[in-house]
């Protein structure tokens, strides 16, 4: 007859042996006696008993015939002890490493309400890995994850652990939106469409935006940008058949927005086997030439480079002029004026008074 004993469980790492030795004391076992009721050496016995070798599923089971007691209860039982001594590991390595909140904007998160505010450093680094779903609080471990790096240059301006947290961000956004599969055919289609939503407030353009490349397979998430989060867009996979474009607004200008949006549409469409993740904002030697077609894509998208050729041969920059230009080209003034002071023809404090800046509404920073 076996005896049934429920599974507990306890914080106190309590050790499978020190049960194991009340158990045949009780009986007024020895161990030696047990070690050969169980056809093993009295070493294994006392090593068990001593905690310094775990109890198998094959000596579970062989104690289960000599004592009675279920095996899978032997089996609980150190699992759990093993558990609760990583456990206490944990915390300790938790404590060694709470200096790696300093790599991470978590004020800034936490007001936010992207983590809790934490009671300490160790409860807000649990709420931090939990966030970022890694093992380890360094930087790197979400950044190998997902395949973005930061190069030893743009590393002076930019945080690492903020960038990993804006596109963490954009990431969780992403999976709560429901997409089409993606088609590049569907895509292309509905970028034309939303060229035509420049002029529009983006409390309309932002929905209908997102609505159009939901239809195409492709999540679009305004995430704003943190302290030297350093990226004005990214455009990764998240799945086979589904893309994310992720943007903030550094900078807040118009044109710039427009300008990224169509940047980064060029990398899901040509270039989806180059990279993992693409970031831009923060330059990388490795992907230059895919910046610079993805600049010609934006460009030629926004104005065509023919019209752009014919207006720029003019050489009438006025407020009339670019309006009258950018009504033929069915285009928002200031993506003409942006276009024209990046180009160097327009000095950027001309024409002011046709650029336009977003800015983020109190709950769209979240």
């Amino acid at each position: 007859m076996t005896t049934d004993i429920s599974h507990a469980v306890s914080d106190m790492a309590i050790s499978p042996g020190e049960v194991l030795q009340e158990e045949i004391e009780a009986r007024g076992m020895s161990q030696k006696e047990l070690a050969a009721r169980l056809g093993r050496p009295p070493q294994v016995i006392n090593e068990i008993i001593r905690a310094r070798k775990a109890i198998t599923p094959e000596t579970a089971i062989g104690l289960g015939k000599v004592l009675g007691i279920d095996p899978q209860y032997w089996i609980n039982l150190e699992t759990d002890y093993r558990m609760t001594l990583a456990r206490n590991r944990e915390q300790v390595a938790l404590a060694d490493n709470v200096e790696w909140l300093d790599a991470y904007p978590i004020r800034e998160m936490v007001r936010r309400g992207w983590i809790g505010a934490g009671r300490d450093k160790i409860n807000r680094l649990k709420s931090l890995l939990a966030f970022l779903e890694v093992a380890v609080p360094e930087p790197h471990a979400y950044q190998e994850a997902v395949g973005f790096r930061i190069t030893e240059a743009a590393q002076k301006k930019v945080s690492a652990g903020a960038l990993a947290v804006w596109l963490r961000k954009g990431e969780l956004e992403a999976r709560e939106r429901f997409t089409a599969d993606y088609d590049p055919d569907t895509f292309r289609a509905v970028l034309g469409d939303i060229r035509q939503m420049t002029e529009d407030s983006p409390d309309k353009f932002v929905p209908a935006m997102t609505g159009l490349c939901a239809q195409a397979g492709v999540a679009l998430c305004l995430v704003q940008e943190l302290p030297k989060s350093g990226a004005n867009g990214a455009t990764r996979w998240l799945s086979d058949s589904k893309a994310l474009i992720q943007m903030s607004i550094r900078g807040k200008w118009a044109d710039i927005f427009w300008f990224t949006f169509f940047h980064e549409a060029c990398h899901l469409l040509h270039h989806r086997t180059r990279r993992r993740i693409v970031i831009d904002g923060i330059f990388d030697p490795d992907t230059a030439e895919l910046e610079a077609e993805a600049d010609e894509f934006a460009r030629d998208m926004l104005v065509p480079s023919e019209a752009w050729g014919a207006f720029c041969d003019s050489g009438s920059f006025t407020p009339q002029s670019v309006r009258q230009f950018a009504r033929s080209v069915q285009i928002a003034p200031f993506i003409v004026v942006g276009r024209l002071q990046k180009e160097k023809r327009l000095p950027y404090n001309r024409l002011t008074a046709l650029k336009r800046r977003y800015e983020w509404c109190q709950s769209s920073g979240k």
